[in-house]
Order: structure tokens, then sequence, then C-alpha cells
């Protein structure tokens, strides 16, 4: 368990995000975490959403993975959709 940051972006949003998520976090916790700076502010919630889907590198990385197991550099970049 360690802090580790990474930059988000919402689809659909206009800016990025600097969020520090944990190493054990799987990427429906990251979704969530970058999410939390956009769903409700710049970008309305969708009430038949039924959770996100997390890009890196343009592929989407499957939900219970966790973010330890991608080893990804500090401040690598992931889409959320």
């Amino acid at each position: 368990m360690s802090v580790f940051p990474i930059y988000g972006r919402f689809i659909g949003d206009f800016a990025a995000q600097l969020v520090s998520v944990d190493t054990e976090d799987t990427m429906d916790e990251v979704g969530a975490k970058i999410a939390a700076h956009v769903i409700g502010r710049r970008l309305p919630n969708e009430p038949s959403a039924t959770g996100y889907e997390v890009l890196v590198d343009g592929r989407v990385v499957g939900s219970s993975s966790r973010l330890k197991d991608l080893s990804v550099p500090p401040l690598q970049w992931f889409d959320v959709r």
C-alpha cells in the first residue's frame, strides 16, 4: 500500500486531474477517484451508468485489475469513460 500519483481525464471533460491513488486500488476504484473530480461538477451524473471503464494507452483495463499489477510509472495518463 502506497500513495501513487497519476494523471486522470474523464472523457468528455476539458481538464486533466492530478489524482492520488493507492497501488492496491482496483481500476474500479481508480475510475471512481478520477470521476469524483468531474461528475456532478463539469459533467452530469448518468443515472443509468453502472460503473467506469479505465483506459491506459488507449486499451481498456479490467475493472478488477490492481494498479500495482500494471507496472506503470508515476504520473501515467489514465482515461475514464
